[in-house]
């Protein structure tokens, strides 16, 4: 029987594979693609788009061109006889197979999270926890098996047409060596010519960085110093970047240790969004806060953990972690605590390596003091088990001395787990499958998602009730201070997705803060407020005497101060925020290109409105790049 894989022209076979592939990853990637929005900017940018992500597609594909390359060379180079195929074959199926995995798999995550595979997503991928962080099911590791399997399957089809195309049909003729390196030196002309009018564009109308956000992995080009070579006047006041040795803070702390010092309870929840917190979903919650100081308009310091925990516990904006991570930098408020003798014990559901909390805000903590808890056992489990020992810890504790807990809580987590008595809400979804999960899917289905949610979040408020029990009980609440928050928010498909980290709109960025002082008086806050500013409400309360803009760039919650802006940040953003608009900018990144602006409520600016409200906005602008850089030494790198 004859064997398509045995062809003598396997060179032309290999091209004509790679022409099919390409026609695959660019059906994969055009998924993400909006030709609506190409189309409403104009014939010329709709033309830019459709080029750019032509040849990006080739780009997308060509290590695979040169892995199999390599191969077939390498098989031809160390033997004397006529090489075997076999090598390249398989080289060819792999890499292509892996090609195109990455790239389902790259929009299947823009399509849900709004976002392309990057950095965040392979720190996910590569830290100690990160994988496990996801929440995924066993049906899901099941169904993501299959699709990788799959993936290889297609590319070893696509391989096998191409071996019986290529050797009934003269069409491939025309497939010459010479002919696909005319292509190539094309792709290459066009890439220059197109990131230059994307320069060019960045400089002036900027209306094609919007358009470019959906080719994904294309890189921006400024070409900011070519401009300034050629003359025009470059704003380098616009330049944000996050680099440099830390300096935080900026004067030692001067330290007036109280008489009587406050024991802390501070609880963290994950994924914990602002409109939870009412008397039918957190029954324990609502009465307890009623009885505390309660912020309704509370923004995190990120849309995802690593940036909202950071803020919450540094008093500085989220984009700040790489430097401090990099020096395995502390918060200055633990380093308080130690100073005065704290007990310490400190808990989380999911681990302190993922993020890296125990290389940043807990670096100075001894590590037996960090107590990770993510033994597979469902989150709301695991948050009943650290809540027992979170209130052993209180119970055998010295009375003499003050102490410190901090729990992290998973229970709202995707994919939102609760036990059966804690079904408040209904319908809802048995369980969530990532790897069939659709964008469709969501849009149809959001409300039971959005029940289990509610219901993880009644077990949450179930855990924080037996905490507030046992201080009640045990008389403690005359000398501890409590703190109510969660790391972030949650978006249920209220602007388009579903979960966090991907976007800055309201329901991922705002949640509950809840903090209780002994002797304060009750009190529900409209004003603005941010995760920025705990650690400056907090450390005058342990005998912190130095003016807050020596740790922090929040404010004292207990003073009359009225918060305008905040920043929220994610891993490559920073979002300036105040009562009129959200402007989001890449960190270090240089040039107005990159920039997006909405108003404060999420609603689009009309085209013809945004540069007089930049103009309006550049102080605050020029705000941001000096608070961005207020605890660095720039002239210094990070040892």
């Amino acid at each position: 029987m004859h064997n398509p894989f045995r062809s003598p022209s396997h060179k032309q076979t290999l091209r004509l594979y790679f022409v099919l592939t390409y026609l695959l990853v660019i059906a994969i990637a055009s998924d993400s693609l909006d030709m609506h929005a190409a189309w409403d900017a104009g014939l010329w940018p709709l033309i830019f788009l459709t080029i750019t992500f032509l040849i990006y597609g080739f780009f997308y594909l060509l290590p695979a061109i040169i892995v199999t390359a390599i191969a077939s060379y390498l098989a031809n180079r160390f033997r004397k006889t006529p090489a075997s195929v076999t090598p390249a074959y398989i080289a060819a199926i792999l890499t292509g197979g892996l090609t195109t995995l990455m790239l389902y798999a790259n929009a299947k995550i823009f399509s849900l999270y709004g976002m392309f595979i990057n950095g965040f997503v392979l720190n996910l991928l590569m830290t100690p926890g990160g994988v496990a962080s996801l929440g995924g099911s066993s049906e899901s590791d099941l169904g993501f098996a299959l699709i990788a399997i799959g993936f290889v399957v297609l590319q070893v089809a696509v391989l096998y047409l191409s071996c019986v195309i290529s050797q009934k049909s003269r069409l491939l003729d025309n497939i010459q060596r010479k002919t696909l390196m005319r292509g190539i030196y094309a792709a290459l002309l066009l890439t220059v010519a197109t990131h230059l009018i994307y320069a060019a564009d960045s400089y002036s109308k900027n209306k094609l960085t919007p358009l470019v956000e959906y080719v994904p992995f294309y890189h921006p080009v400024s070409a900011r110093h070519f401009f300034g070579m050629l003359g025009f006047k470059i704003d380098k006041n616009q330049q944000l970047s996050v680099q440099g040795k830390v300096n935080y803070p900026l004067h030692p702390l001067e330290i007036k240790t109280p008489a009587k010092p406050y024991n802390i309870i501070w609880l963290t929840s994950e994924s914990w969004r602002a409109d939870t917190l009412d008397a039918e979903v957190m029954p324990h919650t609502w009465q307890f806060a009623a009885q505390a100081n309660r912020f309704t308009h509370n923004f995190s310091g990120g849309n995802g953990t690593r940036m909202g925990v950071f803020s919450m516990f540094m008093g500085i904006p989220g984009n700040y972690w790489f430097p401090f991570m990099k020096a395995h930098r502390g918060a200055a408020f633990i380093d308080v605590l130690q100073q005065q003798g704290y007990q310490m014990e400190l808990f989380t559901s999911a681990r302190f390596s993922y993020p890296e909390f125990d290389k940043t805000i807990f670096s100075q903590v001894p590590t037996e003091k960090l107590h990770s808890l993510d033994d597979g056992r469902m989150g709301w489990e695991r948050d009943r088990s650290n809540v027992d020992k979170l209130l052993n810890f209180v119970d055998t504790r010295d009375p003499a001395k003050p102490f410190f807990t901090f729990m992290f809580f998973e229970s709202p987590h995707a994919r939102y787990h609760f036990p059966p008595e804690d079904a408040i809400k209904k319908p809802y979804r048995d369980d969530i499958n990532y790897a069939t999960l659709s964008k469709a899917e969501l849009r149809d289905d959001i409300v039971p998602i959005k029940n289990r949610y509610i219901n993880a979040v009644h077990h949450l408020d179930s855990q924080f009730g037996r905490i507030f029990d046992y201080l009640k009980e045990k008389n403690l609440l005359d000398n501890t201070i409590v703190i109510l928050l969660g790391d972030h928010g949650e978006e249920f498909m209220e602007h388009g997705y579903w979960g966090h980290n991907s976007t800055f709109v309201d329901q991922q960025i705002m949640t509950p803060l809840v903090i209780w002082v002994p002797g304060k008086a009750a009190k529900v806050v409209s004003d603005m407020t941010s995760h920025l500013d705990i650690i400056p409400t907090i450390m005058p309360l342990l005998g912190v005497t130095n003016p807050v803009s020596d740790y922090a760039l929040g404010f004292d919650l207990f003073s009359e101060h009225k918060r305008d802006f905040t920043y929220i940040s994610d891993w490559s953003r920073v979002v300036y925020v105040d009562k009129d608009v959200k402007i989001s900018q890449p960190v270090s990144i240089q040039g107005y290109a990159g920039k997006k602006i909405s108003g404060a409520n999420d609603e689009p600016i009309p085209a013809d409105k945004i540069d007089s409200v930049m103009q309006s906005k550049q102080n605050a602008m020029l705000q941001t790049v000096q608070d961005l850089s207020k605890f660095l030494d720039k002239g210094k790198k990070s040892n």
